[in-house]
Parts: structure tokens; C-alpha cells; sequence
């Protein structure tokens, strides 16, 4: 294991409160790579987030190429029709948009449920092609601020935001399209989850220096209420999630390569550990049926795996410059 050269490094301000005074929490290994990262506190609103990190060319070369891997298409397509549920039929004639929006499975669901669609991603994101071909309008993220004000209905981040290193910029856009009572479903890994607090650096939602944020409850309402949207409902479990997610957690503490039964389903290009396969062959029934166990219990007390918020633009429209 080697520690990334900080010096290099850029260290930031609270990206959500800009606070320049923070706690270390833990130093984490990059799951796809050997750099280690340090997670710090901030002592304003409690988000916790990489510091130092690497900006701009930097931080892209932490997305390889099979980053995302394969997911099971019969999978993929449950998952985000659970999703395309969750957000229900449309209300009106605009369209929903998915702000890091993938291969655009999700906007699929919500096409298939009556829904016009529109999506958002990294310009060089392989999927654009797809995405031209199944007929999505998509915008790449330096085009957020062409797209008319008061135009979208309804806004969805899907484990998005960790990977934002300006979510305010981003939330002001948001707020700025969306339409008066529009509203913003954002779902993030929750840090506050007893999930969480098992894992440590071992978690299987700390991925550094991808995720640059991780939120709790607190931190994500700071940054709804500066950005002028109303929270109306809050939830932390998630069937896609919770379950896998603290499984994998716990075969990290035991393994030398983290979260090797994830790189190992999603087809990641990497030599593995004889020990860590059959660790994790062997172990996986068990401390799934535990995870299972805790995943549904810890929601009870809002403790789940994952925050997902359903928040509003209000109808007076406050904040927009348009």
C-alpha cells in the first residue's frame, strides 16, 4: 500500500458550508488502486469529505475505463423500475431529469411509466453513444446552465452527489430549472448508517477519491435549506443497496483487496487474490443472512444504508434569477 502524495493535492474548504476548520475521521485505500486518502470531519455542519483531493485531470484518471463494470441486466432493469416507482407517473407534460444518468437504464423506466426524459453526464462518459441511440436527450455537465429555467418537473440524483466536488453549484442549477413545486430526489450513501459505523474505512460506500462527500442527515438538510429547497421526506433503506453494500463491507475486514465479491460480479480487469475468492465464496451466505438481518432492522430508527430525500423547489420560485 502506498499513500498518494499529497503535496499534489488540493486541499479544500467545506464544499457544502465552506468552513475551513475540520477533524481527521480515518484514512481510507482507494478500492481500485493503492493510493490512500484521508476523510476529514467538518466542525460547521458535519459533512465528511476527502481532504486533500485531486481536482480536475486528477481526479478524472480515478474513473477507469471499467469503473462501472457489468451489472446483471435482469437486475439493473428490477432496480430501476423500483426506482421509476418511486417517483411516480408524471403530473404534468415536463420531463424528468437524471443528473448522472449512466447508460440511461433509469430514464428507460421512467419513459416506459409516461414520462419525457432528459439526462446529464460527463461529456466523455462512454454511454453517450447509447444514450443517442435509445433517443435521450442528454446534456453534458458543462450544458446544465443552457437548459431553460422552469423546464423540468422533476430532478433525480442517484448516488450522484458523493461524487461532487461543487454540489452548491450544482443545487443552484437545480433549483434554477426545476419548476415552481418541482421537485429534487436525491438518494446518497447515508455515513450516519449503523452500516457505516461497522464498515469504518472498511465501508463499501467510502471509495475514495471517487465519493469526495458523505453525508449524514444534518449535512445534506444544510445544504437543501442554503440552496432553497424544502425537505418533505426521508427514507434510508434500499433494497439495491443495503443488503450487498454491509456484506461487502464485512468480507472487507477479512480480505486483503477491498471489495473484491464486487470487482468479481462486475467483471473488473484486475488479477485477484486466490484467498480473498474463496474468502469470499465461503463466507458470503452467512454474513449476507446478518446483513440482511441488520439492513432491515436499522431503517426502523432511520439508520439505514442509504438518505434518500424527496425535497421541493417552493411555489413562490425564491432564488431564481430567471
Amino acid at each position: 500500500m502506498r499513500f498518494v502524495n499529497t503535496l499534489r493535492l488540493s486541499p479544500t474548504p467545506c464544499p457544502v458550508c465552506y468552513a475551513v476548520e475540520s477533524q481527521p475521521r480515518f484514512e481510507a485505500r482507494d478500492p481500485l488502486g493503492d493510493d490512500v486518502f484521508q476523510l476529514v470531519t467538518c466542525e460547521s455542519c458535519g459533512l465528511n469529505y476527502v481532504n486533500p483531493r485531486p481536482v480536475g485531470e486528477q481526479l478524472d484518471a480515478y474513473y477507469a475505463s471499467f469503473y462501472y463494470g457489468n451489472r446483471h441486466p435482469a437486475l439493473k432493469k428490477t432496480f430501476m423500475d423500483l426506482r421509476a416507482r418511486k417517483i411516480g407517473p408524471p403530473c404534468d407534460d415536463l420531463p424528468v431529469l437524471d443528473i448522472g444518468c449512466g447508460g440511461g437504464d433509469f430514464l428507460l423506466a421512467c419513459r416506459r411509466r409516461g414520462w419525457k426524459v432528459v439526462g446529464v453526464e460527463q461529456p466523455q462518459a462512454p454511454v453517450m453513444k447509447r444514450l443517442d441511440e435509445l433517443g435521450i436527450e442528454v446534456f453534458d455537465t458543462d450544458e446544465i446552465a443552457s437548459i431553460e429555467s422552469n423546464s423540468i418537473s422533476t430532478v433525480t440524483a442517484w448516488h450522484v452527489l458523493e461524487h461532487l466536488p461543487e454540489p452548491q453549484e450544482t443545487f443552484a442549477q437545480v433549483h434554477r430549472i426545476l419548476r415552481p413545486g418541482g421537485r429534487f430526489v436525491i438518494e446518497v450513501p447515508n455515513f450516519a448508517s449503523w452500516q457505516a459505523r461497522l464498515g469504518g474505512p472498511d465501508w463499501f460506500h467510502v471509495d475514495v477519491p471517487r465519493h469526495l462527500l458523505h453525508f449524514d442527515r444534518l449535512s445534506l438538510n444544510r445544504l437543501l435549506d442554503d440552496t432553497d429547497f424544502v425537505a418533505e421526506r426521508w427514507s434510508t433503506f434500499s433494497l439495491e443497496y443495503d443488503i450487498f453494500s454491509l456484506t461487502q463491507s464485512l468480507l472487507n475486514k477479512v480480505c486483503h483487496a477491498p471489495n473484491h465479491l464486487f470487482q468479481l460480479l462486475i467483471g473488473h480487469p484486475v488479477s485477484k487474490p486466490i484467498r480473498d475468492t474463496l474468502l469470499s465464496i465461503a463466507l458470503v451466505a452467512p454474513v449476507a443472512a446478518i446483513s440482511l438481518a441488520i439492513s432491515l432492522a436499522a431503517p426502523l430508527s432511520g439508520d439505514g444504508g442509504v438518505l434518500r430525500v424527496v425535497a421541493r423547489k417552493p411555489l413562490d420560485g425564491r432564488g431564481d434569477s430567471s
